[in-house]
């Protein structure tokens, strides 16, 4: 194809999208790799990418001090080297650096930056800080592109977002002799950019935004011929070294993939198109660009929009259909060197929440299926992979393999993560967890063998529709590591992420056992439960809310349980163990304190002792090649009793408030809870639960959306028969959506997003309510036109031209009225076409009429009189029909409202009855530790626990109260003004409001 203008800018600042452009993009279902060019006016970048194009006659080229490209133009073809991928080119027009209109300027560089996936920064002059300074926009990117409203937050998420950067340096051959060394291109661009430099220099903001920028230099394509027009110049006479050159840079950004939307969702050209419309729309309305917004008008756009609508109706022979995307894909924002101070900080909800795109599931392409339920995936691993890496440095990442898997798993998680000191076997017990020989690596030296966290997903044994995620940590206490810090973090993450925490440890439980278990007394050093808390604030008393079930498991248990000659159980031996001493010496609170600890954080204990699986030394430093018949037999049914009570107890791993976490959602913790720990702050278990609820509402709305649009175009059969037939379709459609959305949402707690779903499914009930009427006029105006034929050769032959030509004309229009309305049992247009064929005949029977001699004058007056009835008569037939339409418009409308009213109601009480069972919970513990400190003589301690047993008893009440329904209520009545259009919006959200007063 050749070059179209995409974009051009108007003279009154605004910015007009080019539809042939747009149609070309829309029918492309491929992914696209999108490659902007972009630099001072007059430096080849036109021929350097017709070269990329490897075409002679592409882009327009322009001789000095002649006209230049304006606007950006595009160039779309299939991939040369990627197949079942299209190639999108843009060329942007050149700024002048001296006389250019900067404001025009600035958002040029903002569409190239955020359309493509590779930009070329193109220059002349040489490989100097003064060429990279001219790139003035950069500086002003984080100003007017917004992605979070914290500044240094939003730096970090636009270095996430921003294309491969590239700069290209024409005519240019590097000098890279640096005496006896050998200097590299990226070595060079390291000095250039490296170099001292202001704080707000456009090199300074290059380093910030873009990561791993390129240097490219290019010599001069045909030296002897520096004016001639470069695209007449034949393949032949360009410089050997310039086409060398140029292949080399082909070949790194053909290597760079394709063009990704948010969440690594591989853009298609009519994805690419959403966001073209999006981001000029954006930059029309105003300065700042909210990439939020941006992206919420993507996704519903590029759902409601198919490639065969009539809009986008553009032949085009050269493109072969793709496949669309049909796994998951995830991604995780880019791993930056960041310098942090050493004060701690708690992280607030602004710093998580613009990441909520940072783990996002594109669902597979198919439809859903009418039975309205959405299959859960489930995996089953062969063999563990490293979830969270732990660097030599102690730096911690996260595995995008270990999230890419996660994100598969659509189903509730149940979490069981072990930790311990090194060399206590831990990884063998979770193999037995896993019902396998071999799985997590066993180590038989003395250094701890694990390193970070592994992860094996595995299908539940018992419980169906739910996945068993094994998590091994590193062995704690190595002395070869020597960073106590890092392993508090490890044991932290452990229990974030868990549903059971096992403990695992060798010999008894003694003093020693819980001096080692110091990890458990630093958790308020390493997690905060509310973001309003200070530093030296405790709230630990909440721990128990979040907080998963603790097991100690005792390996190589040799001693008798009995207690004062009395046989005890091994829960009995754990609490024992964990008797506190009466007294208020130093010595004595620094025995209670790791007790306290375990006796206050987790919710429940269990206790299980191990005797050694062998008494041979050598198969116990080969423990996973032993057989279960070599074990030994007290052991095997210890393993046993182990195995089945994690199985049957172990509950799924949930958020406060009871919401089920899924894999993705798991994935999504992990990388909050890490990047918050890489950043030097505490990870808090609020913030997190509100940055989830951000990306799982948003994945709901997405998702609800998309069932909607798939099945109004599965059941509605355009044009439909009555306009009742299509509102009782989009009545289930759109509950069925709304339930998608209930299972999937949680903490929505000011209905910001069932609003937002209440609006993208109103819009494009709009436009599916528009397509019916346009296939009704359509179909409507076939079969006017097939059965007027006759009457319409009559007239032009003359037939009427006759005397009694009036009656005939009148006898041939009344059968034709009699045959359409029979070949149309029903339609929603059809009197509107047929009152419109009649006005255009109105003309013709009038002159008909008067040329008629058979009738007296007093006839042809009492005609027309009738004429003219009648047409009125239709005239009120069509309003009717038109006022019924809106009738049943605000009907819908109505009745949409309502499902999501009562959908609400009934997602809320099932919510409310998940907080009271885990608030029931938790006060049922408080209590019987409170119970146990009296029995004990502790009566102090007890004491300081019934202002925690006050606040939860006052949370319970308040759960219990109907104002918490009531609440919910009130804010989706406010949300329906907003999104419900005029009246009808606020008639609705008044009555809710009326409504709600009623609980």
């Amino acid at each position: 194809m050749a070059p179209i203008c995409l974009i051009e800018a108007l003279p009154s600042g605004g910015w007009r999208v080019n539809d042939s452009a747009l149609c070309i993009l829309k029918n492309v279902q491929q992914p696209v790799q999108v490659i902007a060019i972009f630099g001072p006016k007059g430096t080849g970048k036109s021929f350097l990418m017709n070269k990329i194009a490897e075409t002679q006659q592409g882009f327009r080229l322009s001789l000095p001090g002649g006209p230049c490209t304006e606007g950006i133009w595009m160039l779309c073809f299939p991939h040369p080297s990627l197949k079942e991928h299209h190639l999108v080119l843009l060329d942007i027009e050149g700024f002048d650096t001296e006389k250019g209109d900067k404001r025009k300027e600035i958002k040029l560089f903002i569409l190239a930056v955020l359309l493509s996936n590779v930009f070329i920064y193109n220059t002349q002059g040489g490989v100097t800080q003064e060429e990279l300074q001219k790139l003035i926009y950069v500086k002003e990117l984080p100003h007017l592109v917004k992605a979070a409203s914290d500044e240094e937050t939003n730096t970090c998420l636009l270095a996430s977002l921003l294309p491969h950067f590239i700069w290209c340096s024409r005519d240019t051959i590097l000098d890279l002799n640096m005496g006896e060394e050998i200097l590299t291109p990226e070595d060079y661009l390291n000095d250039v950019l490296n170099a001292r430099q202001g704080a707000e220099s456009s090199v300074c903001w290059i380093n910030k935004l873009f990561l791993q920028p390129r240097l490219y230099d290019i010599c001069e394509p045909c030296p002897t011929a520096r004016f001639v027009n470069l695209d007449s110049l034949p393949e032949d006479q360009l410089a050997f070294l310039f086409k060398k050159q140029v292949q080399t840079l082909k070949e790194y950004i053909f290597n760079k993939g394709t063009k990704t939307i948010t969440g690594g969702e591989k853009a298609t050209g009519q994805m690419l198109a959403c966001l073209v419309e999006s981001l000029t729309s954006s930059l029309s309305e105003g300065d700042v660009v909210p990439l939020d917004k941006v992206f919420e008008r993507v996704a519903w756009k590029e759902g409601s929009k198919k490639p065969d609508s009539p809009d986008c109706s553009f032949p085009c022979s050269n493109f072969t259909e793709g496949n669309t995307l049909a796994h998951p894909v995830v991604s995780t924002t880019r791993d930056r060197k960041q310098e942090f101070g050493e004060e701690i900080k708690c992280v607030g909800p602004s710093q998580y929440s613009p990441k909520f795109e940072r783990v996002v599931v594109q669902q597979s392409g198919k439809p859903t299926s009418s039975t309205r339920t959405r299959k859960q995936l489930s995996v089953n691993m062969e063999k563990p992979i490293c979830l969270i890496e732990n660097s030599a440095s102690g730096d911690l990442h996260v595995n995008q393999k270990a999230l890419e898997i996660l994100s598969e798993v659509q189903q509730p998680v149940i979490v069981v993560a072990i930790v311990g000191l090194y060399r206590t076997g831990k990884s063998y017990l979770m193999n037995k967890l896993a019902r396998k020989q071999k799985g997590f690596s066993l180590g038989s030296t003395v250094e701890s063998h694990t390193k970070g966290i592994w992860m094996w997903c595995v299908p539940h044994p018992i419980k169906q529709d739910h996945t068993l995620v094994l998590l091994d940590t590193e062995g704690l206490g190595d002395v070869n590591k020597g960073d106590e810090k890092n392993d508090c973090w490890i044991f932290a993450l452990a229990v974030l992420l868990s549903s059971m925490f096992v403990y695992n440890s060798m010999g008894t439980i003694d003093q020693n056992a819980l001096d080692k278990l110091h990890y458990v007394t630093e958790l308020t050093e390493c997690i905060k439960v509310k973001s309003c808390n200070s530093k030296d604030e405790d709230d630990s008393f909440h721990f128990s809310r979040f907080f998963p079930a603790f097991v100690w498991t005792v390996r190589d248990f040799i001693l008798e349980l009995k207690l004062d000659g009395h046989p005890i159980t091994e829960n009995e031996y754990l609490e024992h163990a964990l008797q506190l001493r009466p007294g208020y010496g130093a010595k004595v609170q620094k025995y209670n304190f790791p007790r306290q600890c375990i006796r206050s954080y987790f919710p429940s204990r269990k206790c299980f002792v191990f005797e050694r699986p062998v008494s041979c030394v050598e198969k116990l430093r080969k423990l996973e090649e032993v057989s279960e018949n070599e074990l030994e037999t007290s052991f095997v049914k210890q393993a046993k009793e182990f195995c089945h009570y994690v199985f049957e107890t172990a509950k799924t791993k949930t958020l406060h408030g009871g919401h089920n976490v899924t894999g993705t959602l798991l994935g999504n913790l992990a990388v909050t809870y890490v990047d918050a720990i890489r950043s030097g702050a505490v990870p808090c278990l609020e913030n997190a639960v509100v940055a989830l609820a951000q990306i799982e509402n948003s994945a709901a709305v997405r998702q609800a959306h998309e069932h909607y649009m798939k099945e109004m175009e599965r059941l509605v059969k355009f044009p439909t028969a009555t306009i009742e037939e299509f509102s009782e379709l989009h009545a289930v459609c759109g509950k069925e959506a709304i339930q998608v959305f209930m299972n999937r949402s949680f903490k929505d707690d000011d209905r910001t997003h069932q609003g937002e779903l209440m609006r993208v499914i109103n819009l494009s009930y709009e436009n599916f309510r528009q397509k019916n009427e346009q296939e009704s006029a359509n179909l409507c105006t076939k079969v006017i036109t097939d059965v007027s034929k006759t009457l319409e050769e009559r007239i032009t032959m003359g037939y009427y031209s006759k005397s009694g030509g009036y009656r005939c004309f009148i006898e041939d229009q009344e059968k034709m009225i009699k045959d359409y309305k029979a070949s149309i049992v029903k339609g929603i247009k059809l009197e509107d076409v047929l009152n419109d064929f009649l006005k255009e005949k109105e003309i013709i029977a009038q002159t008909i009429l008067l040329a008629d001699n058979t009738l007296t004058e007093k006839e042809k007056q009492i005609e027309a009189e009738r004429i003219k009835a009648e047409a009125t008569q239709q005239e009120m037939k069509v309003m009717e029909k038109n006022q019924e339409a809106l009738q049943q418009m605000v009907v819908d409308q109505e009745r949409s409202y309502q499902e999501n009213v009562q959908q609400l109601m009934e997602k809320m009480e099932v919510d409310r009855g998940k907080l009271l069972e885990e608030q029931k919970r938790v006060l049922a513990q408080k209590l019987k530790e409170q119970e146990t400190l009296l029995k004990s003589g502790f009566d102090e301690q007890a004491d300081r626990m019934e202002a925690q047993i006050r606040d939860l008893r006052r949370d319970l009440d308040q759960t219990q109260s109907s104002s918490w329904l009531s609440d919910a209520l009130d804010a989706l009545g406010t949300v329906a003004t907003c999104f419900l259009p005029g009246i009808v919006g606020k008639g609705i959200g008044l009555a809710t409001k009326l409504f709600s007063r009623l609980f």
